[in-house]
Formats: C-alpha cells, sequence, structure tokens
C-alpha cells in the first residue's frame, strides 16, 4: 500500500494581516472625486459694480414733484446690460414717493422719460516692479523668450460708472413739465498683492478687507472705512448697502401745487 508525500506545512495568515493586507488593498484601489463648477459669462464683481452704482445715482433722484400724478415711465432709451434690474429700479423708486404709475401712455396725465447716459467698467492697474516681458529672436538659432512678471507690489482697481437723468412731459400739450438733471455715481472693487500674495480685497461693493475671500479682522479697511460699514463712494457718500442719500431740496410747496394734474 503506498503512502502519500507529507504536504510541506503553510504557515496561517493571522487576523491582524488579513486586516492589514485588506486595508493595503483599499488604499491602493481608492479613487479622486472630482466636483465640476462653471461661471458665468459676466462676474459677479461685475454686476455688482454696476448695479451699486446705478442705486447710487438713482437715489439722487427726487420724484416727489411727481406726487398724485398719472405717469408713464418711457423706457425705450434705456439699452443697459443690467435693463430689468435698472427699470424696475426705477419704477419702485417712483412708487415710494407717490407716483402713479400706469401701464399704458394714453392712461398717463405725464410722460416720464428715462435715458442712461453711461453704464460700464474702467480698471485700473498699477505694478510696482518687472511687468512680463516678451524677448524677441535677435539671433539665429535662440528661440524668443518671455520673462515672467516680478512684482513688489500690485494694485488693480476696477470702477462701475453710471449717468442718467430724466425728464417728464404733458402727453397732450407736449409741455416739458419736469427735468430730474444729471445724476452719476461710482463704485470700485480693489485688489491688492503685496510680494506675490494675495488677493487683499476691498472697495464700496464690499462691506470689509478681504483675504482672497476671508474677512480680515481690522479696525479699518483699504478704503477707509470701519469693518462692517459701507466704504465711502468717490464724492463722499455711502455706497454699498448704505442708506439712501437724503434728496435734494425739493420745490416749494407752492411750486408742488403747480405740478398738480
Amino acid at each position: 500500500m503506498m503512502k502519500s508525500a507529507p504536504q510541506p506545512h503553510r504557515p496561517s495568515l493571522p487576523a491582524s494581516g488579513l486586516v492589514a493586507l485588506g486595508l493595503a488593498l483599499s488604499a491602493a484601489l481608492a479613487g479622486c472625486g472630482t466636483v465640476k463648477t462653471t461661471n458665468t459669462a459676466r462676474t459677479g464683481t461685475e454686476q455688482l459694480l454696476l448695479t451699486d452704482a446705478w442705486d447710487a445715482a438713482l437715489s439722487r433722484i427726487d420724484f416727489r414733484p411727481l406726487t398724485g400724478v398719472p405717469v408713464f415711465l418711457e423706457t425705450q432709451h434705456i439699452t443697459s446690460v443690467d435693463q430689468g434690474w435698472v427699470v424696475s429700479s426705477l419704477k419702485q423708486a417712483m412708487l415710494q414717493q407717490g407716483v402713479l404709475l400706469r401701464t399704458k401712455a394714453d392712461q398717463a396725465q405725464w410722460i416720464v422719460e428715462a435715458r442712461v447716459g453711461a453704464y460700464g467698467t474702467d480698471q485700473y492697474d498699477l505694478l510696482v516692479g518687472i511687468p512680463q516681458t516678451t524677448i524677441p529672436m535677435t539671433i539665429t538659432g535662440l528661440p524668443a523668450g518671455t520673462i515672467p512678471e516680478m512684482s513688489l507690489a500690485k494694485r488693480t482697481d476696477q470702477h462701475g460708472v453710471v449717468k442718467m437723468a430724466l425728464f417728464a412731459y404733458d402727453r397732450a400739450s407736449g409741455q416739458l413739465v419736469w427735468t430730474s438733471g444729471t445724476s452719476q455715481s461710482k463704485s470700485n472693487a480693489k485688489d491688492v498683492y503685496v510680494g506675490g500674495v494675495g488677493p487683499v480685497q476691498s472697495g464700496t461693493i464690499r462691506k470689509s478687507t478681504e483675504f482672497s475671500g476671508m474677512k480680515i479682522p481690522v479696525a479699518h479697511d483699504l478704503t477707509g472705512g470701519l469693518v462692517g460699514q459701507p466704504a465711502p463712494d468717490f464724492d463722499g457718500s455711502q455706497g454699498g448697502e448704505a442708506a439712501p442719500l437724503p434728496l435734494p431740496p425739493s420745490a416749494a410747496a407752492s411750486d408742488i401745487d403747480s405740478f398738480a394734474p
């Protein structure tokens, strides 16, 4: 009777070893997730600059001489990019000051025509250091190159600029009865880099000074206003979410009565 050869002894892996092996395999097979993000064609900063400048300019318009008069707002000369906000805010300001808006011109006694002379942004850049420079090919065989920007300090200042005006005329006679005068306003957003570190952000559209989106707890922000308070506008008025500016002196009571229907 033949006997089978003895099998070699194989040491069993302890339970702790199996756990370690499982963890190692899990780590080796682990993947990384990604989050898809998109951006709008216009930045939020640009939109805030323009709408804040518009709101500041509109707050200086005195509609009280139109109080109690049936009015139709003509907006065909408003072609700004934020037309919806511009027209709606005009209607709200008129209603808040007692103007009676009508949806059709033939229902109104006066026609108020609004126009926008400026509605856009400007940008100013200041660099202390060496700007990016392109070196042309001067010797045959040597490729052209670009020297990167090397800045000690850098500032970008973007402004929102608005100019607007309104006037009213009697629908029946065509006589001019009221003009608002021209109202202009600016808003701004500043980005500052020091030694390549930044941006430190401030401006009238921000409530405080921020570093790359994080609020910096300082006593005063870079615009000269207290942290948490709207920064002053270029003409000394308060930007951001400040209370509306006081209206300019209105016509005397006798003058207002002359505007009544």
